[in-house]
């Protein structure tokens, strides 16, 4: 088949969603993880990579407002915002050996494109702090287009460039100071020069930070100030996620259908907790997501909640859609991106809305399909800011991997203030702690019941290994363009409403 019709999913998305009017008063709690004044301006929304915001979605008459054709992917990246602007990393060309891509600027009132940052390797995740975007790229050492990148929001120019920092990812910022991870390093930089204050090659991987503490992904706890380590768990083969409250939470998959999920003390490392879920999908880059109340996550097509405070699972949803990427919680409301089919590859691309405290569903939106027999298009992870959803439609589990840059769409949810709300239908039977939603319409109703406890729970408590350590790191600056003339560029494209017209154009497209 041709390249061309799967294109035509971007301008056949309808509006096939229906709301539900459900909010719950569950308030967000998330203690030394500061929230910016900024809606979602890093990696997970904030310093703690919780995945949780107080800003809200929509909530009725789910609409997609704003929709577009990336020339490129982001199925690894998530979209930004900050200063009233939208920024996306994305990739346009990816191969095992070279690649190339670009970060934009938008403004989501006007869904103009404010500027251009390209001819660079492939971006990840920015991160936004006072007028400055920094983020890194995934290139070659040698490329003059790759390594670590701060630019001015204003105007999308370059300050300054570290290029010998390959590899570093996930910056992340608290109080104007900057600190950065890589594959084998851990560091913390100047903020307006790029120039390392210190760096030791004992933590390494994505950072969350509570408490003057970075907690990194290889299980090592640095002190901010010096890099010295507080405690080191990095034995025990599993991955320090996020930090929420007084806990620090890990995950470990053993490559098979097994995974722990802990939640350590952000003191000293001792594990309060350990859970145990067997699932038949390969959990594959699992992420947690945390609330003042929860510990979300998903296995497959179920998303679970367990207690923050003893691991034990309060409720389970079955989604009847294969999630993809992380969950996100906004003002008290989960949202899920994913793919509707759960038996084969194709399928239609979804957000789901459930309270997160008690698992309910509040709405369903369909995207549609780009009709093909091959890799249909999932949702990846919901950004939540300013009554808005953020997301990125790509080719779910295909395996080739310019399919990912090609048919890569951008696409904003709103609330259709014109519309109608449709009510979801929710019957209970619950009569204790864990329960199972299991979704059985596509849009409008859900069934909750009882089930027993698919995952198990223990308390425990052992205590971390210490030692410490520091050093320095020096760099040099680099020059790099950019172009910022007020254009999309991209060929900005409007979503037709209504299910007649998805399937016209549709129709029409593929003739």
């Amino acid at each position: 088949m041709s390249k061309n019709t799967r294109r035509s999913f971007i301008k056949g998305v309808g509006i096939l969603g229906t709301a539900a009017g459900i909010r719950s008063g569950f308030g967000l709690s998330i203690a030394e993880a500061r929230e910016s004044s900024d809606p979602w301006t890093t990696f997970r929304g904030n310093v703690g990579r919780t995945g949780t915001t107080s800003d809200s979605g929509p909530e009725t008459n789910i609409t997609t407002e704003w929709s577009f054709d990336l020339n490129g992917g982001m199925s690894s990246v998530e979209p930004i915002v900050g200063n009233e602007l939208l920024y996306l990393a994305v990739t346009t060309q990816q191969t095992p050996s070279s690649g190339s891509g670009y970060v934009a600027a938008y403004n989501p009132k006007t869904q103009k494109e404010v500027w251009k940052f390209d001819g660079i390797s492939p971006p990840r995740t920015p991160t936004y702090e006072n007028g400055v975007l920094y983020f890194d790229t995934n290139g070659s050492k040698s490329s003059n287009s790759s390594g670590f990148f701060a630019l001015d929001t204003s105007t999308g120019k370059e300050r300054w460039n570290k290029e010998e920092s390959f590899g570093i990812t996930n910056p992340l910022i608290v109080n104007s100071r900057l600190f950065a991870s890589g594959s084998s390093h851990a560091s913390e930089h100047d903020w307006d020069t790029g120039d390392a204050i210190w760096q030791t090659d004992v933590a390494s991987g994505p950072a969350c930070f509570a408490d003057n503490t970075l907690f990194y992904e290889n299980g090592v706890a640095l002190n901010a100030d010096n890099g010295s380590v507080l405690w080191n768990v990095s034995s025990e083969k599993e991955k320090l996620q996020t930090v929420s409250e007084e806990r620090v939470y890990a995950v470990k998959n053993n490559g098979s259908s097994e995974v722990i999920i802990k939640a350590r003390s952000i003191n000293d490392g001792a594990v309060q907790w350990s859970y145990t879920v067997e699932t038949e999908v390969t959990w594959s880059n699992p992420r947690l997501t945390i609330t003042g109340e929860h510990v979300l996550f998903h296995t497959g097509n179920t998303i679970r909640a367990l207690n923050v405070s003893n691991g034990e699972e309060v409720w389970s949803y079955d989604a009847n859609a294969t999630i993809s990427g992380a969950l996100s919680v906004g003002d008290g409301t989960l949202y899920a991106g994913g793919r509707s089919d759960i038996d084969t590859e194709t399928g239609n691309a979804v957000v789901l809305a459930l309270d997160a405290e008690s698992g309910t569903r509040q709405w369903r939106h369909d995207f549609g399909s780009w009709n093909f027999d091959e890799y249909g298009p999932a949702a990846n992870s919901p950004v939540v800011a300013n009554g808005k959803i953020y997301t990125v439609t790509y080719p779910m589990n295909s395996t080739t991997d310019w399919m990912y840059t090609e048919y890569g769409n951008f696409h904003v949810l709103g609330e259709d203030m014109d519309s109608t709300t449709t009510q979801t239908t929710t019957s209970s039977t619950n009569s204790g702690t864990t329960s199972t939603k299991t979704d059985t319409s596509s849009t409008t109703q859900s069934t909750i019941t009882n089930t027993t406890k698919s995952g198990s729970s223990t308390i425990q408590t052992t205590e971390a290994n210490r030692r410490t350590t520091s050093s320095s790191l020096t760099s040099t600056n680099t020059t790099k363009t950019t172009s910022s003339d007020g254009q999309p560029g991209l060929g900005v494209l409007t979503a037709i409403g209504g299910l007649s017209g998805l399937v016209a154009h549709l129709r029409s497209s593929l003739e």
